[in-house]
């Protein structure tokens, strides 16, 4: 399992998201991130082109990645959405 998520930090960029972001049938959208959650809220989704960030109660997660540099970049993107 892949340890560099700050779950802290997904969790601020999903409220950002949700705050800021476009509403579609997938979830909200912004900056190039949706985010979406199950139907009684305690699993939330986080996805971008080639990145799922899955966390669920308790703040543990999955992560599913085609290959470091897009989850390097993936993670990035949340922290700049989180300053924004």
């Amino acid at each position: 399992m892949i340890d560099v998520v700050n779950i802290k930090t997904a969790l601020n960029a999903f409220h950002v998201i949700r705050e800021k972001g476009e509403k579609t049938s997938t979830g909200y959208v912004y900056k190039g991130i949706t985010a979406d959650t199950d139907f009684d809220g305690y699993t939330i989704y986080l996805k971008a082109d080639y990145v799922t960030l899955t966390i669920y109660f308790h703040n543990k997660f999955d992560v599913d990645y085609a290959n470091m540099k897009e989850l390097t970049m993936f993670l990035e993107k949340l922290l700049s959405i989180t300053k924004s």
